[in-house]
């Protein structure tokens, strides 16, 4: 099913309406890193969470519970992000980390893990002579970036990772912007560690209103958990696009 336009927010009065809505009772903000926290730049070794934001981040998470939820490895998000008070969820979901130091991991991540090291090899050897193709290995997944890459090499990195997929059972292909992530074949992602907060946070019977924010295309598994009756979905785009996000801002 294709996602309706969302719809634009200019200024901070467009906000207003659903701000009121969706603070008249308990709330739970889930935040992505890359494209709405930190800009996005070519090598992801190179962002950074700059300090204003990293104080408004803590400000927040005193105020109302906050998760910051990333396809990146859980302890490079600590490293980027090291706010006290947050939820960190790492891995597009398959690992979280508590406010109180508690971690968990999705079951089922042994497989793949043990497959890994393989799989990294063999794109670092299929992308050796595409220039501006960057292989990212991470903890459970590893990533191939093209955004340096001229299009005739986008293409061939594209291909490479394709081919690996079928070779590799206890992964799957998951596209972003400007990059493709193997990532294990495990049935959780950001929507599904946005509806185990969720759940965690139960009240009397009463979940809380989510509010969404995110840029990517791995975003909109989160969206799609949102309950357009009470939660609030908004897409970071510089242009406009399709997405389950009621919202959009760039």
């Amino acid at each position: 099913m294709t996602s309706p336009m969302p719809v634009l927010v200019r200024t901070a009065e467009d906000l207003a309406p659903v701000l009121a809505r969706v603070s008249a009772g308990a709330l739970l903000i889930g935040l992505d890193f890359d494209g709405t926290l930190s800009p996005i730049v070519d090598r992801p070794q190179d962002a950074r969470l700059d300090t204003g934001m990293q104080h408004r981040l803590g400000q927040l998470s005193a105020l109302v519970p906050t998760a910051v939820v990333s396809g990146r490895d859980l302890d490079v998000l600590h490293a980027l992000v090291p706010v006290a008070g947050l939820t960190l969820v790492g891995s597009h979901g398959l690992e979280m980390s508590h406010p109180d130091g508690t971690v968990e991991r999705a079951d089922g991540l042994d497989r793949s893990d043990a497959d890994l090291s393989a799989l990294v090899k063999r794109l670092h050897c299929a992308t050796a002579s595409l220039q501006g193709v960057l292989v990212e290995p991470k903890r459970h997944s590893v990533a191939v970036h093209w955004r340096m890459a001229a299009l005739s090499e986008q293409t061939a990195a594209e291909r490479v990772v394709l081919d690996a997929a079928r070779e590799a059972a206890s992964f799957k292909v998951v596209t972003g912007k400007m990059v493709a992530e193997l990532r294990p074949a495990i049935e959780r992602d950001k929507g599904g560690a946005i509806a185990l907060l969720r759940a965690a946070a139960v009240v009397d019977g009463k979940s809380p209103t989510v509010l969404y924010i995110g840029d990517d295309v791995t975003d909109e598994d989160a969206f799609q958990t949102l309950d357009p009756a009470r939660d609030v979905g908004i897409l970071v785009a510089s242009s406009p696009r399709p997405s389950a996000a009621g919202l959009a801002c760039s």
